[in-house]
């Protein structure tokens, strides 16, 4: 995120506060007058400031203060699991584990599968999942409508998305079916729909496996969109629609475009950098189209208290409430499927983009530090980017990609 994560020390504050609240010795929870702060980006900061009332009406002696500039002195801040390592390296956290123990009513199972796991080392968790953004796919309801095409409907496949993104395509008038916003991403998440891998475990990897056959034949799918159907533009095409499928989708050009769930309407999400405006037309989003399988990458940010804080108690009922609150997630999905499944969840943010939240978490695919900490993904970068330039076939470039990382290793 653009205002970023923060780095802290402490190891024998850490330590001695760990020992203190293992046994029990100050009860959960306190009722004595603190105050504490709670770093969170400025765009959050009205979002969070209705949170503060409301958690005043059940805790009155807890003040939080929120902070966007001071990050660093913050005793409860937002971290995501990419950072978790380095975080613990420098014993600039407390574990989760005492408050979890003392505290009933907070249940880690109610919880999506594996958020919790990737805030978790050493049997501990580190950080309570504060929110889940995952990829989807959005499109111009404006452009579907002129085409007659009808919207796409939950559980489509590659074959309805391939034959609406032909029905869409104008060449007079420039219009594209599809425009991929991120292909780093987007083709891994295909390759991974359609039984392939790039690596042997996501999760725990030990090779990489760039040339499995299935993962060449979902490349092979994937470039056709452009060299071959061209319902997604070259490269030469998206500098014509304005340097970028950004300008492509504003000015009424690309029909469908993936994005995360966060960005949603443009401006108004957690990527305000790529979408400077809010998007102008009448759009809708679905889950992605499956093929052997659905899936999408998703990944999770965590609330986290931080090792020198003076009120460790105070600073753990916040983030329980904030937990449980589903208008406290970003724009993302909520972590706790309660909250991601509730009609006030709905209510927020509209029974379209709900259902879409549900669905694909069903099949989202968690990004795991494991997978960037394993090797160089320039590689698999590099391979696509030719893939998509057309100076190779999908066959030549992930061969040669796995002969470069078989002779250099990990």
């Amino acid at each position: 995120m653009s205002w970023g994560y923060w780095r802290r020390a402490g190891a024998v504050l850490f330590l001695l506060t760990t020992l203190i609240l293992a046994g029990c010795a100050q009860p959960l929870p306190s009722d004595e007058p603190v105050t504490i702060t709670f770093a969170c980006p400025a765009s959050e900061q009205e979002r969070y400031q209705a949170l503060v009332l409301k958690f005043n009406e059940e805790y009155p002696h807890i003040t939080v203060e929120l902070d966007d500039t001071d990050t660093e002195e913050a005793d409860v801040f937002i971290t995501s699991s990419f950072e978790l390592s380095d975080l613990l390296e420098e014993n600039a956290i407390l574990s989760m584990a005492p408050f979890i123990e003392q505290d009933s009513s907070f249940d880690p199972s109610d919880f999506y599968p594996g958020t919790v796991e990737l805030l978790t080392q050493d049997g501990k968790m580190w950080a309570v999942p504060a929110g889940v953004d995952l990829i989807v796919l959005y499109y111009s309801k404006d452009l579907f409508d002129a085409s007659g095409v009808p919207y796409p409907e939950p559980g489509w496949t590659w074959d309805n998305f391939l034959n609406a993104a032909l029905a869409l395509r104008d060449p007079g008038a420039e219009v594209f079916g599809y425009g991929p916003m991120n292909e780093f991403i987007e083709s891994m998440i295909f390759i991974y729909q359609h039984g392939g891998r790039i690596l042997d475990d996501m999760q725990s990897p030990t090779r990489w496996t760039f040339d499995d056959p299935l993962t060449i034949e979902a490349l092979e799918w994937y470039a056709a969109l452009i060299h071959e159907h061209n319902v997604a533009p070259t490269q030469d095409q998206i500098y014509a629609l304005g340097s970028s499928i950004e300008s492509g989708v504003y000015l009424g050009q690309v029909a469908m475009w993936t994005g995360w769930l966060s960005e949603r309407g443009g401006g108004t999400g957690n990527v305000e950098d790529r979408w400077p405006g809010e998007w102008k037309m009448r759009w809708g989003l679905i889950s992605l189209p499956r093929d052997a399988q659905a899936g999408t990458l998703a990944w999770v940010l965590g609330y986290a208290i931080s090792a020198e804080t003076a009120h460790p108690e105070a600073c753990w009922q916040w983030i329980a409430f904030l937990s449980q609150q589903s208008r406290a997630s970003f724009g993302m999905v909520p972590p706790r499927k309660s909250i991601a499944e509730s009609a006030a969840y709905e209510q927020l943010v509209g029974a379209e983009a709900a259902a879409v939240a549900r669905q694909s978490m069903e099949s989202a695919m968690l990004i795991s530090p494991a997978l960037v900490e394993f090797g160089d993904l320039g590689v698999y970068g590099r391979a696509i980017n030719a893939i998509m330039e057309g100076s190779a076939t999908p066959q030549e470039a992930m061969t040669r990609a796995q002969q470069q990382v078989t002779q250099e290793g990990p």
